[in-house]
């Protein structure tokens, strides 16, 4: 659908600079808005069928090109296509979420855990998102947090990521039990 959508803009692109360059015309002087009208109107009724095709083509390329969408299914998702020898990988933003969870399981000091990744052409940025235990030495946590993060992506996913930034949203109280 690419090859289709691409044409459909270049169409669109080509009537908008002829109608720019009508109106340039026009409102110079350079050509008589009635001649046109009367030329195009004359032509129209003599070649009723042509008129009508021509119409409908229109029609149906103006609403197709209306409604159509780019987005891939991969790209609604986001992600990244590693292409090697042997075809692409697709890596969904879901899938290291899902890995930096998993590594922050294993850190007893973090309590509701939310991670978010967003993909540039810079680079892959991951946030986390965490309470802490009452206690906890922030500074040490957050720095074998963020290198955990880091290696294990590289691990499953031979993608080297450009950040991991730890928020701390505040310190969890255990609920207590009545």
């Amino acid at each position: 659908m690419k090859g289709f959508e691409k044409f459909l803009l270049i169409i669109f692109s080509i009537i908008v600079i002829a109608l720019a360059i009508c109106v340039l015309l026009i409102s110079t002087g350079a050509i008589d808005l009635k001649t046109i009208f009367n030329y195009i109107n004359t032509w129209l009724v003599d070649n009723k069928t042509i008129g009508v095709v021509i119409g409908a083509i229109a029609a149906l390329l103006g609403l197709v090109g209306l409604f159509s969408s780019s987005e891939n299914p991969e790209d609604k998702k986001g992600g990244l296509a590693i292409k090697n020898e042997k075809g692409t990988v697709y890596i969904t933003r879901d899938t290291f979420e899902n890995i930096i969870l998993s590594v922050t399981r294993g850190y007893a000091e973090l309590k509701n855990v939310k991670s978010d990744v967003s993909m540039s052409n810079d680079g892959i940025v991951a946030n986390v998102y965490a309470y802490i235990l009452p206690d906890t030495v922030v500074p040490t946590l957050t720095a074998k947090l963020q290198e955990h993060i880091k290696a294990s992506i590289l691990k499953q996913t031979t993608v080297e990521i450009k950040e991991v930034n730890v928020k701390i949203r505040g310190v969890y109280i255990e609920p207590q039990k009545k």
